[in-house]
């Protein structure tokens, strides 16, 4: 039954993906809206529904390492695996402007987690700047929406059309996150029954877990040629990860989070370093090149290698 599930959840967010990216790229394209700025918002608040979803049960459970590491783990599956297979596969000259500010934001909201976690533990005024951050970063998508707005490329949108693309977006949305949260508690499951520890979990296979659908839409995306609305996606997902899960985990409980060794020393500075390499080459030459695709892949992995190494010595 748990690989039945497994599989279920799999074909559920696949099909949900290929709706979801087709409605999102119609809708801007019929208000004329950049796509990146609809993947860094409505897009990404879907997308990061699962990620939500478990670390604020994980923390009103009283598990603050699930809690933690899955919002991390789930930046640094996002940038290391997701994002990277982006930029190999979609090496596009950018628009500079529609990516400086926003990518810069986000690598400091990453900073700024780095060093509330060097006293051991997220506090409520960790979360209240971080908070700052992430709304600011939305009302900066919302500006620049409103200045780079095009004209729609129909002259009249049918309502007819709004109504199919709004149901499919809906429809897309709901199985992708139906569907991972079937795939997590089977991932789980069986990650138990081969004694994987806590720790490893959370940063791995619950985090790649909870980022499944970013990947679908990515992988969505790609096949479609949309490159804004992939890498959109990514980022403004990282910041609803960075910015708002751990403070609603938070407020929630009442309580400060502790933070793990791992997390402290490992965990997130590999997420800034992710961050980093992926995003200040593409705004430095204004193109995405698949070298450093590949560069953010080989980090990842030679991160996970190195954690489930230092568990199993």
């Amino acid at each position: 039954m748990i690989y039945m599930s497994f599989l279920i959840g799999l074909l559920l967010i696949c099909k949900g993906g290929d709706w979801f990216v087709d409605a999102a790229a119609n809708l801007a394209s019929s208000f004329g809206i950049p796509k990146y700025i609809i993947g860094a918002t409505i897009v990404s608040f879907a997308t990061t529904m699962p990620e939500v979803i478990v670390s604020v049960t994980a923390a009103m459970k009283g598990s603050s390492v699930m809690a933690i590491g899955n919002a991390v783990g789930s930046v640094s599956a996002n940038t290391g695996i997701i994002l990277g297979i982006s930029l190999i596969c979609l090496p596009v000259w950018i628009r500079r402007e529609e990516y400086l500010i926003k990518n810069l934001l986000y690598i400091g909201c990453l900073f700024l987690l780095f060093l509330s976690f060097q006293d051991d533990v997220f506090t409520p005024a960790d979360s209240i700047i971080l908070m700052m951050a992430g709304t600011l970063f939305m009302i900066i998508n919302m500006k620049n929406a409103v200045e780079l707005r095009k004209e729609p490329e129909t002259l009249k949108i049918y309502k007819k059309d709004l109504l199919k693309n709004l149901l499919f977006f809906i429809l897309g949305a709901s199985a992708i996150i139906a569907g991972s949260n079937v795939l997590i508690h089977a991932s789980c499951e069986i990650a138990k029954q081969l004694n994987i520890s806590e720790d490893i979990i959370s940063v791995t296979i619950l985090a790649m877990g909870t980022s499944l659908p970013e990947f679908v839409t990515t992988i969505s995306a790609i096949v479609k040629k949309e490159s804004s609305l992939s890498v959109g996606n990514i980022v403004g997902a990282n910041m609803i990860d960075t910015t708002f899960i751990l403070p609603v985990c938070t407020m929630l409980t009442g309580e400060h989070l502790p933070v793990g060794t791992q997390m402290k020393y490992v965990d997130l500075p590999v997420c800034l370093i992710l961050a980093g390499f992926a995003l200040v080459p593409m705004l430095l030459r204004k193109k995405i090149k698949r070298h450093d695709g590949v560069i953010v892949l080989l980090i990842y992995f030679a991160y996970l290698f190195f954690i489930t190494l230092r568990k199993s010595i």
